[in-house]
C-alpha cells in the first residue's frame, strides 16, 4: 500500500473530478487571484492576526495547536500560511463590498437579529389555559412549568429557547415574538398542532457593527465565487 509520502505533490484535474473535489479547487484558485492584490502583514500585525485566528476557531494551548495541525496535516509554516491566506480574503472581501454593505445589511437583518425567548407546549387547551394562569398571577415560575410539563426539547432548559435568528422558530412564532416587548407573557396560541406559551426574554437587534460587517462581506464573497462559477459552466455548457 502507498503512503502519503509515496504520493505526488501533485493531481491531475480527472482524479480532482473524481474524488469530487473540483469545484472546491476551482473556487481556492479563485481566491487565490483575488488576493494576491492583498500585502502581507507586516511582523507585528501577523503576530496579532494569528492570535486572533486561533482564538475564533477555539485554540487556546500548545495542545490545542498540535492537534490541529496533525488533524489538517500542517507543519509549523503551514498553519500559519493557511491562517493568513484567510485574512487576505477578509480583507479583500470588505475592500470590494464595503460599499454594499448597507443595503445587503438591511435585506439580511431580519435573519441577523437575535431571540430568547421562554416556551412551553402541550397538546390540551385546558392544560395550557392553566398553566397560563399560574404564571399570569405569579403562581408558578415559567421555567418549572416547562420543565415539568413542555412536551418539546425546550423543556430539558427550563424552556429557554436562544439566541437564535428569528427567522428559526415556526413563522407563526416569529411573527408573535416581533409584535411584543421582552418579559411579555402571550396568552395560549395554537400553533402547528400544539398549544403555545411564550415569553419574550429578550431581542437582540443586529447592527452593522465589524464583527457582522465582516460576516456580510464574507457572504458577498461567497456569492461573487459562486456567480464566476456558474458563468463557467454557463459557458462550458453553450460550447458543448
Amino acid at each position: 500500500m502507498k503512503t502519503l509520502k509515496d504520493c505526488s505533490e501533485e493531481f491531475s484535474v480527472e482524479q480532482i473530478k473524481s474524488w469530487g473535489f473540483l469545484k472546491k479547487v476551482k473556487r481556492e484558485l479563485i481566491i487565490d487571484n483575488c488576493i494576491k492584490e492583498v500585502n502581507n502583514p507586516d511582523d507585528d500585525s501577523k503576530k496579532i492576526i494569528l492570535e486572533n485566528k486561533l482564538n475564533t476557531i477555539g485554540i487556546k494551548s500548545d495542545k490545542d495547536l498540535c492537534n490541529w495541525q496533525k488533524q489538517f496535516l500542517f507543519n509549523q509554516d503551514d498553519w500559519k500560511d493557511y491562517l493568513i491566506r484567510a485574512w487576505k480574503w477578509e480583507c479583500w472581501c470588505f475592500k470590494n463590498f464595503e460599499t454594499q454593505l448597507p443595503n445587503y445589511f438591511l435585506k439580511r437583518k431580519e435573519y441577523l437579529d437575535l431571540v430568547s425567548y421562554s416556551l412551553l407546549r402541550v397538546k390540551e387547551k385546558s392544560l395550557a389555559n392553566e398553566l397560563y394562569l399560574r404564571i399570569k398571577e405569579n403562581e408558578a415560575e415559567f421555567c418549572d412549568l416547562a420543565s415539568k410539563y413542555s412536551q418539546g426539547p425546550e423543556k430539558n432548559h427550563g424552556g429557554i429557547v436562544g439566541p437564535v435568528p428569528i427567522t428559526q422558530p415556526h413563522f407563526q412564532l416569529g411573527r408573535l415574538l416581533k409584535t411584543i416587548q421582552p418579559g411579555q407573557l402571550c396568552a395560549p396560541t395554537f400553533i402547528d398542532s400544539w398549544w403555545v406559551l411564550v415569553r419574550l426574554e429578550k431581542l437582540k437587534n443586529a447592527a452593522l457593527d465589524e464583527s457582522v460587517a465582516l460576516k456580510l462581506s464574507l457572504e458577498l464573497g461567497d456569492k461573487y465565487i459562486a456567480k464566476l462559477l456558474n458563468e463557467e459552466n454557463i459557458f462550458k455548457t453553450s460550447n458543448e
